[in-house]
């Protein structure tokens, strides 16, 4: 999967008692879901095929690009490249819903993410 940027087109965000979980989504299909679970405080990334790993290390937000940066193993049991790169074709709402999502449940990876105030950074 080297060199391809996924497309996603639907971004859900569902919250409980015992997780906090942003589903991404193109024509139909899950491309991943990124999720916190508060029991220990465990973020971690299932892809469509329902295998999971833990979260990336870092993550970037500018405009519509979403980069994730994974470990070696977790980008091997994914079957996602390191640098994994999801392009957003969705409205603004649905990227501050991203945003907020990801501020939350990849709150210990280092960030990069633009906001209406500006750039943030970890």
């Amino acid at each position: 999967m080297d060199g391809i940027r996924l497309r996603v087109d639907r971004v859900d965000v569902r919250q409980d008692d015992d997780e906090h979980t942003l589903i991404l989504g193109a024509d139909g299909v899950h491309v991943m879901l990124i999720r916190l679970r508060y029991d220990g405080w465990v973020d971690e990334v299932i892809n469509s095929a329902g295998s999971a790993a833990p979260g990336p290390g870092a993550w970037t937000l500018i405009d519509r690009e979403l980069s994730l940066e994974f470990g070696e193993r977790a980008a091997a049991a994914l079957g996602f490249p390191r640098d994994c790169r999801l392009h957003f074709d969705v409205d603004e709402e649905a990227i501050r819903r991203v945003r907020a999502a990801l501020l939350e449940i990849l709150d210990c990876a280092c960030f990069v993410v633009d906001t209406a105030e500006g750039r943030i950074t970890s």
